[in-house]
């Protein structure tokens, strides 16, 4: 099952700096509060689970791990997205420099042209 879809069945909630926060508010958050949280998620799973083999896991325990999942996707996400934006934002800067050139070349083009050949031109 997905793990979205188990996070909103059991109506977890997620204890930040900013409150108890629902799972959609997670993408509120800026990538610093989304490590954070997950740092702390995943010290409170290690925390549990102490050194036994010998004891099954709580339903607290798979409630802080689904949180830790729910986290680490959403991090994911947002950075993937920001890598996304910078590469798009680095692609249009690139094809801005290029058409700059592209225009100053035609401008010299033009003017390397004689006055009966620019009056031929005009339309």
């Amino acid at each position: 099952m997905d793990i979205f879809k188990k996070a909103c069945q059991k109506k977890l909630r997620f204890a930040t700096t900013r409150g108890s926060l629902t799972t959609e508010q997670l993408f509120d958050l800026t990538l610093n509060e989304l490590d954070a949280l997950a740092v702390s998620l995943d010290n409170s799973y290690e925390e549990s689970k102490g050194k036994s083999f010998l004891k099954k896991r709580t339903t607290k325990d798979a409630n802080i791990k689904l949180q830790f999942d729910v986290v680490i996707d959403v991090l994911q996400t947002r950075v993937d997205e920001a890598e996304a934006e910078q590469k798009a934002r680095e692609t249009k800067e690139h094809n801005n420099k290029i058409l700059t050139l592209i225009s100053e070349k035609k401008d010299d083009e033009l003017k390397g042209k004689s006055l009966k050949q620019l009056e031929a031109m005009l339309k």
